[in-house]
């Protein structure tokens, strides 16, 4: 009886499934680059859109300020003996530290909806070590979002 030459069906499996695992590895490890970094900025971009549209129909006057670590969401509040800006109770959530805002720290809110759409048109660039973002909100309230390199 000859003996055929090659690989068997098993062996070839083998192979299929290491080049499978490894591929599978791979794209998993790439993945994991400025992903965070984006998913915070669609977090915030959402966030923002929402506080935008509860100025509109509160009627009240709500910002988003730099702390220094992170962009917080501010509502006006004013009563007869002050007048001030409050940070909201809902934070932004986990904010990855790399990710800066090239805007400073202040207690006065750089980005202010009104019940009339935006007080005054707004740019804002976001810078991470691989990327950035520039943000630029127009005075119809849209938000124009384009990746700097």
């Amino acid at each position: 009886m000859q003996r055929s030459r090659g690989f068997s069906l098993l062996e070839i499996l083998v192979v299929l499934l290491v080049v499978g695992l490894f591929s599978a590895m791979s794209v998993a490890w790439l993945d994991t680059g400025p992903a965070p970094m984006q998913r915070a900025l669609e977090r915030l971009a959402a966030e923002t859109r929402a506080q935008a549209a509860q100025a509109r129909h509160s009627g009240q006057i709500v910002g988003m300020r730099w702390n220094g670590r992170q962009p917080e969401f501010v509502h006006w509040q004013a009563d007869k003996a002050s007048a001030r800006w409050v940070p909201d109770a809902s934070p932004t959530g986990s904010w990855p530290a790399e990710l800066k805002a090239d805007w400073p720290v202040s207690s006065e809110p750089i980005v202010v909806f009104t019940p009339t759409g935006l007080a005054a048109p707004v740019i804002l660039n976001w810078h991470w070590p691989e990327g950035g973002q520039r943000w630029q909100w127009l005075s119809d309230n849209r938000l124009s979002r384009v990746d700097l390199p």
